[in-house]
C-alpha cells in the first residue's frame, strides 16, 4: 500500500537571511494522547505534558520537530500545535499531515518552522506494524521567487518494533528494509535524516546493517557521531543514551535509568559534507539532558544535572521516558543567490548513448570554469576543467564508468558560483 501527499510549490515567501541554521528535534512523546494500563488521564496527562513540552520548545526552538508515539486521534496532533508549540506569542509552528496506513494507535508527526521551511512532499512507507513516515521540505530561500534556488532535505521517521527477542530484531530489520528498498526506487536529494525511537540494542543489529549497508556502492546512512558498539546498559555509552529519564518505577513510564541508545539521528553523507546546500554540524549532535553522569539514574538524580536549565530537565524528566535528540544543520550561504550571482547564463546537457554526455553552456563572458559531477547523494563521482575564449562553452565529457540513475551536473564559474542541473543516465 503507497499513499502519497503532495503540496504545492508555492514560490512567494519574504527574504531570510542567505546564511541560517536549522535546529532539527527528534522526540517520543510517551504515549501521548493514549490511555491504558499504567497510562491513564492522571498518570499520563495531557495538560500536564503540554506545559513540559512547552518549557522544552521554548528552550529549544526547533525547526524541524519529529515525533513518535503520538495518539492516532488527530485531535492530539492537533493540540501539540495549538497548546505546546504556537504559544506564549509564537504563530510560526504548522504540521504535516496525519497518515496512518498501518492503523497504529501510536503514529508519528512533523512539525516545523513556517518561516524558514516548507513541506514540499510527505509519504509513507508502509509495514504492518507501523508506518515510516517520510517527508521532504525546502528551504525558504531568499530571493527564492526569483532565483528558484533552495536546498531539500528528506526526513524518515520510524518508530521500529520494540522488545529484545530475536523476533523483535527481525522485525526491526525487516522494517528497515522495506524503507531502503524505497529510497533505492525513489528520486530523492541528497540531504535525508533517518530519525526516531529506533529501539536499536546494538549496532551489530541487522536492522543498523540495512541502513548502513553499501547498496550499489551507495552507502545511504551514517551515525553523524561515529558511536556504533553495544549501546545497551554500557558505561562506554553513558552520555548518549535516551532512555530512561526514571530509574524507577513510576506509573506510565518505563523505567531502569539512562542506559539504552534507542533514538537517533542517522544522516547521508552528503549531508555530513556540505555537498548539497546544507550540512549536518556534528558536534551539534546531543541527546537532550543527558550529562553523561546518570547511567543508571534518572536525569534528576544526585548530582544535580547542569546540561539545560534545571526547569528543562524537569520537564523532560516529567514529558517523557525518552530525551530528545538534537542536531543543527547549516544552509549553504549561498543558497537563493547563487543562480543570480553567476556568470553561467544557462547549462544544455545531451548524450544520445551511455557513453559520452555533452554540455553546452552559455556565459555572460569568456572564462575557466570548473565542472564537478555528483550522485544525488552529494558524492563526488567526477570532475573537469574547461576555458572559454567566448560566451559559449561546448564539450563532451566520457560518463561511461557511471552507474544508472541520478546526477548532479555542477558548474562553478571564476568568481566561485555554482550552477546546477540534474541529468538521468539511463
Amino acid at each position: 500500500m503507497r499513499i502519497i501527499y503532495t503540496l504545492s510549490f508555492l514560490l512567494l515567501f519574504g527574504s531570510l537571511s542567505a546564511q541560517d541554521t536549522l535546529q532539527v528535534m527528534q522526540y517520543n512523546l510517551m504515549h501521548y494522547g493514549n490511555f491504558f494500563g499504567d497510562c491513564t488521564s492522571s498518570t499520563n496527562n495531557v495538560n500536564t505534558k503540554n506545559g513540559h513540552l512547552s518549557t522544552i520548545i521554548d528552550y529549544v526552538k526547533p525547526d524541524i520537530f519529529t515525533v513518535n508515539e503520538l495518539s492516532e486521534n488527530t485531535s492530539y496532533h492537533q493540540m501539540i500545535l495549538d497548546q505546546a508549540l504556537n504559544v506564549d506569542g509564537v504563530t510560526h509552528y504548522r504540521k504535516a499531515v496525519s497518515f496512518n496506513a498501518a492503523d497504529s494507535y501510536i503514529v508519528n508527526m512533523l512539525y516545523f518552522n513556517k518561516n524558514k521551511l516548507a513541506l514540499y512532499s510527505q509519504d509513507v512507507v508502509y509495514s504492518a506494524i507501523r508506518d515510516i513516515d517520510v517527508y521532504t521540505l525546502y528551504y525558504k530561500a531568499a530571493d527564492l521567487s526569483v532565483n528558484h534556488d533552495t536546498a531539500f532535505i528528506t526526513c524518515f521517521v520510524a518508530h521500529l518494533k520494540a522488545g529484545n527477542s530475536n523476533s523483535d530484531a527481525t522485525k526491526r530489520a525487516g522494517m528497515v528494509a522495506t524503507a531502503m528498498t524505497y529510497i533505492r526506487t525513489h528520486d530523492l536529494p541528497g540531504n535525508m535524516l533517518f530519525m526516531g525511537d529506533l529501539n536499536l540494542y546494538t549496532s551489530s543489529e541487522q536492522a543498523y546493517t540495512n541502513l548502513t549497508y553499501t547498496y550499489s556502492g551507495i552507502r545511504y546512512f551514517y551515525d553523524p557521531i561515529d558511536r556504533e558498539g553495544d549501546w545497551n546498559n554500557n558505561y562506554s555509552f553513558k552520555d548518549i543514551h535516551t532512555q530512561s529519564t526514571h530509574a524507577n518505577n513510576t506509573a506510565c513510564f518505563s523505567y531502569g535509568g539512562m542506559d539504552d541508545r534507542f533514538d537517533i539521528i542517522m544522516s547521508t553523507e552528503a549531508l555530513l559534507n556540505g555537498t548539497e546546500k546544507m550540512k549536518l554540524l556534528v558536534d551539534s549532535y546531543d541527546a537532550l539532558g543527558n550529562d553523561g553522569e546518570h547511567f543508571n539514574k534518572s536525569i534528576n538524580d544526585s548530582p544535580t544535572n547542569t546540561s539545560a536549565p534545571s526547569n528543562v530537565i524537569n520537564a523532560l524528566y516529567g514529558m517523557s521516558d525518552h530525551l530528545p535528540v538534537l542536531v543543527k544543520i547549516e544552509v549553504d550561504a549561498t543558497v537563493g543567490l547563487s543562480e543570480q550571482s553567476s556568470t553561467v547564463n544557462s547549462i544544455k546537457l545531451y548524450h544520445s548513448n551511455n557513453q559520452d554526455l555533452q554540455y553546452t553552456i552559455g556565459l555572460e563572458r569568456a572564462q575557466k570554469l570548473n565542472i564537478h559531477i555528483y550522485d544525488i547523494f552529494g558524492r563526488l563521482k567526477m570532475t573537469t576543467t574547461n576555458s572559454s575564449q567566448e560566451s559559449l562553452l561546448s564539450g563532451t565529457i566520457d560518463i561511461g564508468a557511471l552507474s544508472q540513475g541520478f546526477y548532479l551536473f555542477v558548474v562553478i564559474d571564476d568568481n566561485g558560483r555554482k550552477t546546477t542541473t540534474k541529468f538521468l543516465k539511463k
